[in-house]
């Protein structure tokens, strides 16, 4: 595996932890089960006693916790600091970077969603898109990312996944989420992939309810198991997060998949032989209500055969669940064989990912410069122009159209696109109703964002639609009739430069058939 060194920022020491599970008390083992969430964006007095009293073995960052980069990277090297302290060993420090609607460190442009790499049907464009945010984490400081998401989408369905996800298919899905994986593991960052064993075919959001997914097993693993089971055969050094979705098909408890041990013992690590960590998603959320109180969360969590447990929000529920796990085990309810195992694989993936380290004294303008030497900004236009090397409708249209009429909410777009067009003869509007008010030969470019925007679309003429080009940044396709109109380019993303992408677009069709007056 390369290492990655950014000299300016960090001074990273690659030897392995000193520390051994033997040296640990069993209050520090079980600290390196749990991944805490936070608030604020600086170390606070509560914060390093919750440290020393608790000293938890992950942390991981939200959107509430960024205010610029250089704050993170300062407070996530302030953690490392606060970790080497007190538990001699280093930190996991995850985040959920997986591009799209969820990226918590903002970047200009911004990775697209994983459906809109999905459709560029490029594994090697995945490969870069996880590595060189993968290098953009690790700068920053952060040695885990809770992505990819390895959940099969349903075009059918409107669920929270969504855009999310890399395709309807459990094949590209597959192929496309490790190649990001291995993205990521080359830049030293530790990849997540969830939600096992699949969100597919559910409209219902985990952090609010608990669903109930009426499938058997064999169905399972011919749809929603491939791509998890693709990556646990894989030689991915990484992760699997745990889904609080219950299969009673499959496991008569009914109990959510992350207290199931039929799913993570005997499917997960058993019959697929994984032998990665294996983690839950936040058991405060509504999803693992089946257990009410936290603490039986967290021992049925471990007993189901979870490495870390997840509390993403309340200090008060962290201690509760700590304490609870410690007295499972003075009890003998969890063996501590159980929890050495572990322990053991934690500090084993720490070795490879999370070595000790020590921030040097370096401005923010090193590590502005370091960030620009990573080429993101290149794979991730890349990943959008994918998109827009045929125009098929414009190119086989027999009318001539002397100007053009630009529709967009978005300001980005319709100043990108005039940066571009050749065509001077163009006028511009928010509101897809003022293409009814342009009678003249005009060429319409209608790029929307919200389903509420493609329901106005179909109010158009038959005639209006045939001269309209469809540029969506919708998260799912929504369609009913592409046919209708124009061209249709579904890019499932927003990009800063989606208006000269699809100018230069317009350009190549018409200087190809002079069909504009250029």
């Amino acid at each position: 595996m390369r290492k990655h060194v950014f000299a300016l920022i960090f001074f990273f020491c690659f030897s392995a932890t000193s520390v051994t599970i033997d040296e640990l008390s069993l209050e520090q083992k079980v600290g390196q089960l749990f991944i805490f969430g936070f608030s604020g964006t600086k170390v606070s007095k509560k914060m390093k006693a919750h440290f020393q009293q608790l000293q938890p073995g992950s942390v991981i960052v939200f959107g509430r916790n960024v205010k610029t980069l250089a704050q993170v990277a300062d407070l996530n090297s302030e953690m490392q600091k606060l970790s080497s302290h007190y538990s001699k060993l280093p930190l996991f420090i995850a985040i959920d970077q997986e591009g799209g609607s969820v990226s918590r460190i903002k970047t200009s442009p911004s990775l697209p969603s994983a459906y809109t790499i999905g459709n560029t049907n490029d594994p090697a464009l995945s490969f870069q898109a996880g590595k060189v945010t993968g290098q953009i984490l690790r700068v920053l400081g952060f040695n885990m990312n809770l992505a990819p998401v390895l959940d099969v989408t349903d075009s059918q369905l409107q669920s929270f996944i969504s855009s999310r996800s890399f395709s309807e298919s459990p094949h590209k899905v597959s192929s496309m989420g490790l190649a990001f994986a291995k993205g990521l593991e080359e830049s030293q960052v530790l990849p997540v992939a969830k939600h096992f064993p699949g969100h597919g075919g559910i409209a219902l959001d985990t952090h609010r309810t608990t669903p109930h997914r009426q499938i058997s097993y064999q169905t399972l693993l011919n749809t929603d198991l491939i791509p998890f089971s693709q990556y646990a055969s894989s030689d991915v050094l990484g992760g699997i997060m745990v889904a609080h979705i219950s299969y009673p098909l499959i496991d008569a408890s009914q109990l959510p998949a992350t207290f199931s041990k039929h799913l993570i013992t005997q499917v997960l690590t058993n019959e697929m032989k994984y032998k990665g960590l294996i983690m839950t998603d936040d058991i405060e959320m509504a999803g693992a209500a089946a257990l009410p109180l936290v603490e039986d969360r967290a021992v049925a969590a471990l007993l189901a055969g979870n490495d870390l447990v997840m509390l993403a929000w309340s200090q008060e529920l962290q201690a509760r669940a700590v304490k609870a796990v410690i007295a499972a085990v003075k009890s003998g309810k969890i063996p501590e064989e159980r929890i050495n195992q572990s322990v053991q694989k934690i500090l084993d993936f720490k070795n490879a990912y999370a070595p000790q380290r020590q921030r040097s004294l370096a401005s923010k303008e090193a590590l502005k410069d370091d960030l620009k030497n990573i080429q993101f900004s290149n794979i991730y236009s890349d990943i959008v122009s994918r998109f827009f090397k045929t125009l098929p409708g414009l190119e086989k249209a027999d009318l001539l159209y002397d100007s053009l009429h630009v529709v967009s909410p978005s300001q980005n777009f319709v100043d990108s696109f005039r940066r571009y067009i050749k065509n001077q003869n163009t006028s511009t509007s928010e509101k897809i109703s003022s293409i009814k008010k342009v009678v003249s030969n005009t060429l319409f470019v209608v790029h929307i964002t919200s389903l509420k925007q493609l329901k106005t679309l179909y109010t158009l003429s038959s005639e209006q639609k045939k001269k309209t080009i469809v540029i969506s940044s919708n998260s799912k396709s929504n369609f009913k009739d592409k046919s209708a109109f124009l061209d249709v380019i579904e890019v499932f993303s927003l990009h800063p430069n989606l208006g000269g992408f699809t100018a230069d677009a317009i350009n190549r069709s018409a200087q190809s058939i002079s069909l504009l007056d250029l």
